[in-house]
Formats: structure tokens, sequence, C-alpha cells
């Protein structure tokens, strides 16, 4: 039975363990166990004498099917994908494995355990705390047996148990200063402000914005529009109700839209027929950075949107789409582009107002007379219909412009106690009062006046104001772009948007610096890259071929022709092996055969006292063996003998065996 050295035992097992515990951690057992399989076959079968050669053109060539296995792995919409992390593990696992096969013959030791070790780390992305543990027992495992020759067992020992102690005393000191102090409850702000934006809830309270405005993640950037014509507004939702501070969206959509068709993998929701026609509008994407909550930012003129991974969207009356809570990470919306009208709308499907667009909060109509009569509102009561929305906000956001201070904080101070305590307290007193507050105060105060005035209006939460720079094909909007404005019906039957809030910005906003204009361009257009490679039309192109292919492998004529091309095969193969038959052995049994005569005679001559020096050929010893005479018939036997097989050594070494 052949007998197998502590390292290769060790480095096998490392292998095994790294294969068992990648396929389990990505979901694919059965690659992880054939991998597992295929190194224990190496270790039991090789064979020095048969070892295939290493082939670079095989390694670097593996590259295309993991490339491929990239594009085509699955998609997530928000983080990292673990693809990104497992393709690699499996390629590195592949030449590893090559690597191993041809030990000493292009395979080095070295590259196996560089490969070995690595795949090891990458198998706990994710893994259970069984493969990790395992995975940690091999290695050091490894590293037991790779230890410096000659130091005693005990000594290894004590090098492990020192090493375990000191991970196992690192890693109980980092869980207990995480379960310790304010570090777990900060990390748990810090990680839900730097991914969420509020003031897009189902219900918004009053306010909302201002955590997107003051913490330090104020200047990321949330949404890419890659448009040249990117839209000054992009709306995200739009309310309907006011009550006490808080605003509220319509009870229900006003119907759920369905796939009009497929842009490569993203479902296409028209609110009307044929809308995204390619006729008929251009398609525009857009990529998020945070959670939406479900919401599909679009600017108003849009008539459909796509998104992955959606059967349905709701489809509410003021055009904003949604889709439940899911978080999105880009998407499309389309811009019509068959009509000189942007606002116009399919037939069928009109933005009509309602009574809840006149609705006022019952508390706040006396507060409202009041601030109508000192706005000077009262005097335009007997404008014409035609004209009473432009007169009416052009008062509104005079007044604001004159009188009121942009602040992104309500200070509280300035308020009379009625205002803060009273029966009928409410968030736009205290405003009213202090006459400082951001965009969301100013936009609710209006849409309650124009209301008041029998004006329909409505409350809307977007991005307003992009940042453009020339020579950029794409729009960002930063954190702290989240804004609020108001949209009226005018008498022409259409709906526009009013932006009541002063442009008076009393914030110093910082200009990023040239390096970070340059690495955001840089991260805009890798994200730009890999969704063309993952997204991009070409899809559609592969899929065409993929039917074809499908159809090819399911017809009868292609079922004969690969049997047969395997029987074809199979009896190449016989008959070459065949051929080989009665044959010498090949060159690598031919070197094994030599270097055992050489070492066979060398124990024979040893035992007569001969020893061949350092240095000195193997003709050169045997001249000299022949001068040596034993003093026993038995040793002259010996010799004899090993000076044959010196002899026929010197004889087959120079000469070439035939294939």
């Amino acid at each position: 039975m052949r007998k197998f050295s502590f390292r290769e035992i060790s480095k096998t097992l490392l292998l095994c363990a790294a294969s068992l515990n990648l396929g389990f951690s990505s979901d694919l057992p059965w690659l992880g166990f054939a991998f597992a399989v295929a190194f224990a076959v190496l270790l039991f079968r090789y064979d020095a004498a048969h070892v295939p050669v290493y082939r670079k053109s095989v390694a670097y060539g593996l590259i295309v099917p993991f490339a491929f296995w990239w594009v085509f792995s699955p998609e997530v919409e928000y983080g990292m994908s673990p693809w990104l992390v497992y393709i690699p593990a499996y390629y590195l696992l592949s030449l590893a494995y090559l690597q191993k096969r041809s030990l000493g013959n292009g395979g080095y030791d070295v590259f196996v355990l560089f490969n070995g070790v690595a795949v090891l780390l990458l198998s706990c992305y994710q893994a259970r705390a069984v493969g990790v543990a395992v995975n940690f027992a091999t290695l050091l495992l490894l590293l037991h047996a790779y230890g410096r020759p000659g130091v005693k067992l005990w000594k290894h020992a004590l090098f492990l148990l020192l090493f375990a102690g000191f991970t196992a005393i690192s890693f109980g000191g980092l869980k207990y200063w995480r379960s310790h102090g304010q570090y777990r409850s900060q990390k748990a702000a810090d990680y839900f402000a730097k991914r969420h934006l509020m003031g897009f809830d189902p219900v918004v309270k009053l306010g909302s914005f201002e955590s997107n405005f003051v913490n330090k993640y104020n200047r990321e950037v949330v949404l890419r529009v890659w448009d040249t014509l990117a839209p000054n507004y992009m709306r995200a939702a739009v309310y309907e109700k006011y009550v006490g501070g808080i605003w509220k969206l319509p009870a229900h959509s006003e119907r759920q839209l369905y796939p009009a068709r497929y842009k490569v993998d993203y479902a296409v929701f028209e609110k009307g027929d044929s809308a995204s026609a390619s006729n008929r509008s251009r398609s525009v994407w857009v990529q998020s950075a945070l959670d939406n909550f479900g919401f599909i930012f679009a600017p108003y003129e849009a008539v459909a949107v796509a998104a992955k991974n959606a059967d349905s969207v709701e489809y509410f009356k003021s055009n904003v789409f949604k889709q439940g809570e899911t978080r999105r990470g880009d998407w499309f919306y389309y811009m019509p582009t068959d009509s000189a009208d942007p606002y116009a709308t399919f037939e069928g499907y009109g933005d009509a107002p309602d009574s809840a667009y006149l609705q006022v909060f019952a508390p706040l109509a006396g507060f409202l007379d009041t601030v109508a009569t000192e706005m000077g509102l009262d005097t335009l009561a007997g404008y014409p219909d035609s004209v009473k929305p432009y007169a009416y906000s052009h008062a509104i956001g005079s007044y604001f412009l004159l009188n009121f201070a942009y602040s992104l904080r309500v200070d509280e101070s300035g308020a009379t106690a009625e205002a803060k305590l009273g029966p009928h307290s409410d968030p736009l007193r205290i405003f009213w009062a202090t006459r400082s507050g951001y965009c969301e105060y100013y936009a609710t105060l209006s849409v309650l006046l124009l209301r008041r005035a029998g004006i329909p209006a409505r409350y809307v939460t977007g991005f307003a104001r992009p940042e453009v720079m020339p020579g950029r094909p794409y729009a960002l909007f930063r954190r702290n772009s989240t804004h609020a404005w108001v949209e009226l019906y005018s008498i022409s039957g259409r709906w526009r948007s009013f932006d009541p809030t002063p442009p008076l910005f009393v914030v110093k906003m910082e200009r990023p610096s040239w390096m970070a204009m340059k690495m955001e361009a840089l991260r805009a257009r890798m994200a730009r890259m890999f969704h063309l490679l993952r997204d991009g039309e070409w899809r559609g192109a592969l899929n065409s071929w993929q039917d074809v292919s499908r159809d090819v492998l399911s017809s009868s004529l292609f079922n004969w022709i690969f049997a047969i091309a395997v029987v074809a095969l199979a009896s190449f193969l016989a008959w070459k092996r065949w051929r080989r038959r009665g044959r010498r052995p090949g060159y690598g049994a031919s070197v094994l055969q030599l270097v055992r005569m050489l070492d066979s005679a060398e124990k024979m001559l040893a035992a007569l006292g001969l020893r061949r020096r350092p240095g000195e050929t193997v003709a050169a010893f045997a001249d000299r063996c022949r001068t040596f005479t034993p003093a026993t018939k038995k040793g002259q036997m010996r010799l004899h003998r090993a000076l044959e097989i010196l002899d026929e050594y010197e004889d087959k070494r120079w000469k070439p065996a035939s294939r």
C-alpha cells in the first residue's frame, strides 16, 4: 500500500474542506463535492511516472467560461452580489486542481498552496459556523505540516495552542466591545442613516427631511440619471391628505399595471397602450444607491417605467409608480417623443383633479384664513379662474421670498406658547410664527392655502435641481437634493410645478474636490459598463440564440449526431490504447527505471566500500571500480554485476526511448 506524507494529506484535506465549504456557501453543494472528490482521487492515483504536463493555455482558457458564469449570475438589486466572491473562488480552485495534477511537470506546490488558502478564505463568505471552524482547523493542520522540520511535536502543538488562544481572545474582545457601551446603538443608527432617505414613506411627518440635510452623509450621491436632458424635478410620491403635521398617500392606487413587454430582464409597465413604443418614447436609465421605499422615481411627464423582478406595479392617478416596499437598485422611465405637448396623456388615463385635492385639515381653517389675509390673498378672490392659479402662486412665492428665511432647522424658541402647546397646535403654526423653515413647510402651507382658495393642489416629494457638468452624460442627485414642492391644477387642464421655497440657502454648499469629481465619474462609468454588460440589448440577441440552440438540442437529428460522435470518439480512444500495447514504456517510465538501476548498482558497490564521490560522473566511477579487486569470490561477482548495471545505465542514459 502506498504511503502518503503528512504534508500531502494535510494539503488534500485543506483543498477538500475549502471545496465543500465553498459549495455549501454558494448553494452549489454538488459542485463543491465534485471538487473534493477530484482532489481525493488525485491523492490516491498520483503516479510520478505518468504526470500530465501543466498547460498555461488551459488555465487562461478557463477565464472564458467563468466570465460567462459571472455575466449570467443571479442579479442582486441592492448591495454586493455574493457571486463576485464565489466565482473567483471557483476559478482559483480549478487552478489549484490543474497545478496539483501536474506537480513535477509544470505544476508547483507553492501555487497549489496559494490558491488553496485563497479559496479557503473566500469560502468563509456567508458560510456556516461549522464550515468556518473546519476551515480554521485544516489551516492549522497545514501550518503544522509545513513547519520547520526537526522541531519536536510538543513545540508545534504549543505554537498552535498559543495561536488559537490569541485568536479566541481577540475575537472575544471584539464581541465584548461591540456588545457593551454605545457602540451597538451608534452603529445601528449610523447604518440606518447611511442607507435610508427620509420623507418618502406612505405616511410622512412634517420635518422628516431634516435628517437628509444635516447628517454626515448629506453629500452622498443617491441617484444617477443617464440623460443629458435630466429633469429638474424627479418625483417620488404625491400625497393627498394632511392631518396634524402628517401627509398621507391616497388610500388606494388607481389600478395595477402588468408588464406590457420586456426590455431584456426589465418588465415594462405602461400607463397607456403602446406608450413605451420606440417611435413614441425614449428610455432613461436611473441608478439608485439607497432605499427608495418602493417608489420608482420619474418626472411627471413619464409615460412608462421598467423594473426588474416585478410582476405588477401600483399606479396612482397622479402618475406615480410604486411596487410595494421593494428596494430597487435601478430602473428605466420613458419620456414621450411623439407629442409637442410634454404633458399630453393617453386616452382614458387623464390626471384630472378630484375633491381630495381640495381637502383642508378642519382645525387649520381659521389659521389659513388669517395667513391668507396677511399675505393679501383675499384681494385675489375676484380674479378670473384662468389666471387665479398663477396669481395665487406668484403672491405666495413673493411673500415667502420677502418675509421668510430658509433654514434647515425650525427654531421653536420664537414661537408663541399657543402655537406650540395650544389646543390646535400644528407644525405650520410654529413655522408661521418663526418665519423660517425648509421646503416641507413652505410646500405644505402653500398647498393648504391654494386648496382653501378652491385651487386643486397636491404635495410632492422627490429630488430637485440635479447636479449637471458639461461633458458628463448623466446628472446626479445628492442626498441633500431631496425636496418637496407643489403641483397645482390650472384651468388649461394641466398640472404644473410650483416651488414656493425661497432660493436663499443659508447653508454653505461644499463644492466637491477635483479628485472627488473624478472618482465619482469613474464609479458612474463603471456602474454603466457593468449595467450594459449584464443588462444591455445584446442580451436580446443572446436570448434569440438560446432559443435556436434549445430547438437544435431538442431535435432528434442532433441526438443521433451526438450519439455517433460519442461512439466514434470512444472507438478512437480504444484503438489508440490497443496500438500502444506491447510498446516500450514511455519516457517517464524509462527515466524511473534508470534511476532504480543506478540506485541498485550504487548500493552493491557501497557494500564493497566503493562510493561515488561528489561531482563524479557515472562513467568515471565505473572506471575507478574496475581497478578494484575484491578479496572474496562473492565480492568479485557482486562487482561484476554492478559494473554490468552501470554499463547498461550509461548505454540507455544517452539513448532516447522510442515513443
